[in-house]
């Protein structure tokens, strides 16, 4: 049932591979409360700068752990960086696939770009906790708390729409990976065909292919006829 709602939240297979990581270390029960506060009613404030989600949400009133008025809790999420030694490689490795870039200059992630990574014993998307560094000052002492998780949830929806915020979360600024992407040689053919005059449509009088009519020889040789000439 987790898996089939999870679509709701990020419809991007690199998104819900996103928040199939959280699986590993977040009970259910979380999951779902978490949904909740991955709204514009719960979040008050949202900041993603250089590859770290520091965010305020609404929490709710809980006698339990003494908290008697609204609360505001502060969460931080960012994912553990590659260095930069890594991204040179991968870089070196990604604008050698034309593939690889026509897919990422369209703004999408190619499912088979982890055979990148995976050549230098490194990933992309997250795997397990230890690729998150996650904090939540609520006095939940789980962690991730449901409040972690409605941030998480909010990323994977920002990562729908912006693949290349995956790779600031691993440290490597966009317009870097784009710059890289742009200025490589299969990058540069790309691009000028891409920005290239486009053809202009003709309209058809017919969606199939029409006889044409001719008219037949004057002199008709069997032999000719019969041989396709």
């Amino acid at each position: 049932l987790w898996k089939i709602n999870m679509s709701k939240y990020a419809k991007t297979w690199w998104g819900q591979r996103f928040i199939a990581a959280l699986e590993d270390f977040t009970d259910s029960g979380r999951l779902q409360r978490g949904r909740s506060y991955s709204t514009d009613n719960r979040i008050k404030q949202w900041l993603l700068k250089e590859g770290k989600v520091e965010a305020k949400l609404r929490g709710n009133i809980n006698p339990y752990f003494g908290v008697y008025k609204e609360p505001t809790y502060k969460i931080s999420v960012q994912m553990t960086h590659l260095s930069a030694a890594q991204w040179q490689k991968i870089i070196q490795k990604l604008t050698q696939r034309a593939s690889f870039i026509a897919r990422l200059l369209l703004n999408e992630i190619p499912e088979n770009i982890e055979n990148v990574f995976a050549d230098l014993g490194v990933h992309l998307l997250p795997n397990d906790y230890r690729d998150f560094k996650v904090a939540c000052d609520c006095p939940d002492y789980e962690v991730p708390c449901k409040h972690i998780a409605g941030v998480c949830y909010r990323l994977a929806g920002q990562l729908d729409q912006d693949p290349f915020l995956l790779f600031e979360m691993r440290g490597l600024a966009p317009e870097k990976l784009l710059q890289e992407l742009a200025s490589s040689p299969l990058g540069k053919v790309l691009s000028d065909a891409k920005s290239g005059a486009t053809v202009e449509l003709a309209p058809v009088a017919s969606f199939y292919t029409r006889p044409v009519m001719i008219e037949p020889p004057q002199e008709i040789s069997l032999k000719g006829f019969w041989q396709g000439q």
